[in-house]
């Protein structure tokens, strides 16, 4: 069964930015991880996998704050959610919005029912 509401991020089409920064965000991990590891055979290459991976995660935070915007009046909308919610929810707001906090206007079109309802 298809769902019956489309989220705003896949309706503007911006769903691949927030792939792009997964990625960045993984890598960054991943960098982190191997830092770690590094430790393990003599820790030389330890400083030059933090300094990756924190460079690889600012980047990546940095754009991913720059690229997601409104459609309409372009307000950055990963920065407006990261000021405004809770650190814990402020994701998950951002994919849950279904108006821009800035000019209040409907960021995805609603989808119609394919079944009439019946009172």
């Amino acid at each position: 069964m298809a769902s019956e509401s489309t989220s705003w991020i896949m309706t503007t089409r911006q769903i691949w930015k927030l792939y792009v920064a997964i990625g960045g965000f993984v890598g960054g991990m991943g960098l982190f991880s191997l830092a770690l590891f590094s430790l393990v055979s003599g820790g030389s290459r330890f400083v030059a996998f933090v300094a990756c991976g924190t460079f690889l995660s600012v980047v990546t935070f940095a754009w991913f704050v720059a690229v997601i915007r409104c459609p309409h009046c372009q307000a950055a909308l990963v920065w407006k959610m990261i000021l405004s919610r809770p650190h814990s929810s402020w994701l998950i707001d951002l994919a849950a919005l279904d108006r821009c906090p800035s000019c209040d206007t409907l960021l995805a079109k609603p989808t119609s029912r394919k079944y009439p309802t019946t009172t």
